[in-house]
Formats: structure tokens, sequence, C-alpha cells
């Protein structure tokens, strides 16, 4: 029973990383944002399978990028912690910088600026990864919302990440 839960925990920390990016709806066109995408839970095993396979490269491509900002963030001179408060601060208003120094709102124009490279550089390795594992980008969603909305596609999801590392398991260590 420890290890399901372990296996469940596993695919919500990597999809929880996907959904964290900021989704994948940013690099595919998305449809109407008032609308709520189509639930569908009728998805061919195979197509479970390379999600799964898909979403763990996902993570480690999304690891390494939190890695890239982060050190963006501290090569122009903040902290992520003084820059996530001065992000904070300009989402809530346009004016939300002006009581920061000219010298923290330039650092910390140059760290969006970094930021938003290693995003936009990002967003192409997501989406290669996801084709590499043999599944497109619009099925990968569906099948992410599937898994937040649907119990019978998260208890195949789970199931196929049992038999996945039940092979790896299986498999001689080089």
């Amino acid at each position: 029973m420890n290890r399901n839960k372990f296996i469940m925990q596993k695919l919500k920390v990597i999809l929880l990383a996907v959904i964290m990016l900021g989704g994948l709806g940013a690099m595919a066109q998305a449809p109407d944002p008032m609308q709520a995408p189509e639930l569908k839970e009728d998805f061919k095993k195979d197509e479970l399978v390379s999600f799964v396979k898909a979403s763990s490269k996902v993570e480690a491509l999304q690891m390494g990028a939190q890695e890239s900002m982060a050190n963006a963030v501290k090569d122009e001179g903040l902290t992520v912690k003084k820059f996530n408060e001065m992000a904070q601060a300009k989402e809530k208003s346009e004016d939300g910088l002006q009581n920061e120094s000219a010298e923290d709102q330039k650092m910390f124009n140059n760290a969006i600026e970094k930021i938003m490279n290693i995003q936009d550089e990002i967003g192409g390795n997501i989406q290669a990864a996801i084709t590499e594992e043999g599944i497109d980008i619009q099925t990968f969603e569906q099948i992410m919302y599937a898994y937040q909305n649907s119990e019978k596609v998260k208890g195949e999801l789970d199931g196929v990440l049992l038999e996945l590392q039940q092979e790896q398991g299986a498999q001689p260590q080089q």
C-alpha cells in the first residue's frame, strides 16, 4: 500500500512541476479561456505510457530551468526572496516598484529579461521532450487535465507508473 502512495505522490510531483511552469497552454493555442476543456477519459495505454515518460522528462527540464532562473536572479544581485517580493508588488500594481531603489529596479528588470529567455528556451525543450515520447502536445494537455479531474484517468496513470517502475526495477543495473 505504501508503494501505491509513493507512486501517486511521484505522479503528483511530476504534474505539479508541469503546472507550475505555467502549464503547456501557453505553448499550444488554447481555446477560449472562459470555457473549460472537454474532459476526455478514454486514452490508449500507449498514450498514457508516453505521457508518464514525457512527464518525467519535463520534470527534469523544469528543475534545471528553476535553477537557471534562480541563478539569473542572483547574478543580477538580488536574492530570490527579494525578487519574488518585487514581482508580487509589480503584479499588484504597475507602480508597485516605485518604493524600490533605481538600482534594484534595474536588477529586477534585467533578471526578468533573463528569466523570459530561459522560459522561451525551456518551452521549446519541453515540447520536444513531449513529442520525442510519441505524444502530441494536445493529447499531453488532455491527459494532464483528465488526471486532475478524473479518478478513472488518475487510477489508470497510477497503474502505468507502477508498471514502468516495476519494469525498471527488473532491468539489470549497468
